[in-house]
């Protein structure tokens, strides 16, 4: 029976922590407003579909209270708001693209952010040239947000599963065997390793969460 009730805490346990990524780059301890409203402006698409989804969405919420009952009243306003803020994305948002210049390199590279509906980023990079397996690869991402490239080497994509759950793919396959460190200016960085393979590494952050972190791939 003990096995059952903690099996069943840790479905909930697992259940929360979902929940809980899920909203976490709108909102969590210590994050500005400004930060929270920036990156609903990226999901969606711009500063006026944002408006736009978000007078609509309060009109609904008073036309909820006006006529349901209170609890009634805050279901009907989630999810309709929900749909709302997905309905807008669907309709006006578009790719944003930019341009890193590496230190040190002729190399520019371009890459592509896409915030897919699912709530999954990716951050896919172009035109690397010259790099190969015996050029350290490193990345170093900033996940305050939604996920920057600031620096990397040999990465072709990074995507951001969730809130603390990133995938990265090589651009040349690492060595069979290699492996990974994080490192960051702000404090020590704890994380698990998902995934590990030639082509693809995945690996998920623990509390507290950095906000500018470098991954490194080195061969044993």
């Amino acid at each position: 029976m003990a096995t059952s009730k903690n099996s069943h805490t840790d479905k909930i346990n697992k259940c929360c922590s979902k929940f809980k990524d899920a909203f976490a780059r709108i909102y969590r301890p210590g994050i500005p407003l400004q930060n929270s409203i920036q990156y609903l402006t990226d999901w969606v698409g711009d500063k006026n579909s944002l408006l736009g989804a978000a007078a609509l969405s309060l009109l609904v919420t008073i036309f909820a209270f006006s006529l349901f009952a209170f609890i009634f009243a805050c279901i009907f306003s989630v999810i309709s708001t929900a749909i709302i803020f997905i309905g807008a994305k669907l309709i006006f948002y578009k790719p944003i693209e930019y341009s890193i210049d590496l230190e040190g390199e002729n190399t520019i590279l371009s890459f592509v952010k896409d915030i897919h509906i699912n709530g999954e980023s990716e951050v896919v990079v172009h035109s690397q040239p010259g790099y190969g397996k015996n050029k350290n690869t490193y990345v170093v991402i900033e996940v305050s947000n939604s996920v920057s490239i600031l620096d990397c080497r040999n990465i072709t994509s990074v995507t951001d599963k969730s809130y603390r759950d990133i995938e990265i793919k090589f651009f040349h396959p690492a060595e069979s065997e290699y492996v990974i460190s994080a490192s960051s200016n702000e404090g020590e960085v704890i994380f698990e390793v998902l995934e590990q393979t030639a082509e693809v590494c995945r690996v998920k952050f623990s509390a507290p969460i950095r906000n500018k972190i470098r991954l490194d791939f080195k061969p044993k």
